[in-house]
Order: C-alpha cells, then structure tokens, then sequence
C-alpha cells in the first residue's frame, strides 16, 4: 500500500501525517527491484478478486497524488507491471492531487483506477446513506472519466467495519483494500483484503520480508493500536494522530479532514 512516489522529498507543504507516506523515486525503484527478484507475478486488484492468487502481488496506491502518476505509473509500465490507484473523487485538481486527463493516461497505460471514497471521510462516522454516496458518486465519477466499470475500492484512513462493507457491495464494488496489514489467501474475504504500509521509512529488507509472507511486526503494531482506535473511534483517532503528528513536525492537518 502506497501512497505517492516523489523526486526526492515530498512538497514542503504537505503535513508530516501524510508526507510520512512519500517514497522516493530511488527507493521506490529498488523496491521494484526487489519485489522482481521475489519473483512473485504483480496484478491488479480486480485480477486478484477474479482469483489470481497464487504467488502474486498487487501494487496499490491510495488517495490520487500527482506523483503516482508522474513518477510511479512510467516505472512500473516501464517494468510491466500494472497497478491499482485508488483515487478520492474530491482531491483530483488539487494542489499536489492528480486530475481526470492523469486517470485516462494511467488506464491507459494499464492502470486500474479505483475507489477511495469522494471527500476522504472516515466512513464509520457516517449514516448508510452517506456511506453509499461516498462510495457510488466515487465510482461513478472515474467510470464516466474513464468509459469502463470501476470495481475496486479501498477505504480512507484504515476506517474498516460490516457497515462499510455493505455500503461497498450495495455499490457493486467486487473487493475492499483495508489498511490491515498481513498476506492474503484463498479464504481471505474479498472485502477485507490485507495491505502493509509503505513508507519513507521502509527498507529493501522490509519489502523482501513482505515477499516472503513475513509481517509478523506490522500485525502485532496494528493489534496493539486497535484498543484506542476502538475508545476514541476511527474519527477522532485520527484527527489527534494528525494533531500530534503535524504539530510536532509542521504542516497543515487540514489535508484531510476526518
């Protein structure tokens, strides 16, 4: 699960809470290097819930960063592979955000665009049919940019409950990426899949373990971390991470808004 690939450093102004997500392009590239020499077969998501489990992994970026497009989408086209961008509907032209012309020429290039949401809100704090909008004005934007159907989904800031869940299959959604670290299998359900974080941060040691099905740390940190997101809830969790975070280190919490 990425976020953005960046020239070196991500923009001064993006918060810490997000810019901790920004890979280099250096890094970025070995990691391609290693996720080839794993020699595992990259897919898309959609592939994956068609059933193209076996020894496979999917390249997933979230939220719709201009990077993604300008620097990540040739790398991997360039290493022929795909990859699956989730995009929120209400980033796209701004500061920083990709548009609709960067959403055609990624599926063009082999691209799969999915949904993230339309405002990034934390969907657990929402009403059904908020929930719904939130996924279906989604979907419906990218599939009218793009002439296609848009299956895939993933959900803004790792907000997961059976709620969420149904609001993405009423919206004829085929799978949902969570923020859940671990590997997938054959009983894994679609609209729980496992993602592990990449960030700045993360080494050529970490993808190769990832590779091998090792994720053993990310597990038990996300096991440790449910108890307060459970009493403060997924909202205002987040919002004192991004508090915490950004005022330690600068920037802006008004990126995203919970």
């Amino acid at each position: 699960m990425y976020h953005d690939v960046c020239a070196s450093s991500p923009a001064s102004d993006i918060p810490a809470s997000a810019a901790a997500y920004h890979v280099s392009r250096d890094r970025f590239a070995a990691q391609i290097d290693v996720i080839r020499r794993s020699g595992r077969r990259v897919v898309t998501a959609a592939e994956y819930a068609r059933g193209m489990k076996e020894d496979s992994v999917v390249i997933t970026f979230d939220d719709g960063w201009r990077g993604t497009f300008d620097l990540a989408v040739p790398m991997l086209r360039q290493a022929g592979w795909p990859a699956t961008i989730f995009v929120t509907r209400d980033f796209l032209g701004r500061k920083n955000f990709a548009d609709d012309s960067a959403l055609r020429e990624a599926a063009a290039a082999g691209m799969e665009i999915g949904v993230h949401g339309t405002t990034h809100r934390m969907l657990s704090s929402c009403t059904r049919e908020e929930r719904l909008w939130e996924f279906r004005a989604c979907k419906e934007h990218h599939e009218a940019v793009l002439g296609q159907a848009v299956v895939s989904a993933s959900q803004p800031g790792g907000d997961w409950n059976a709620e969420i869940v149904a609001a993405a299959r009423a919206s004829g959604l085929n799978s949902l990426g969570t923020s859940r670290p671990g590997c997938n299998s054959a009983r894994t359900d679609l609209f729980e899949l496992r993602r592990i974080a990449i960030k700045n941060t993360t080494s050529e040691a970490d993808v190769t373990r990832f590779c091998s099905g090792r994720t053993a740390p990310e597990v038990a940190r996300w096991a440790m971390l449910q108890l307060p997101r459970r009493l403060l809830g997924m909202k205002n969790y987040s919002r004192l991470r991004r508090i915490l975070v950004d005022e330690k280190k600068g920037g802006s919490v008004e990126v995203f808004k919970p």
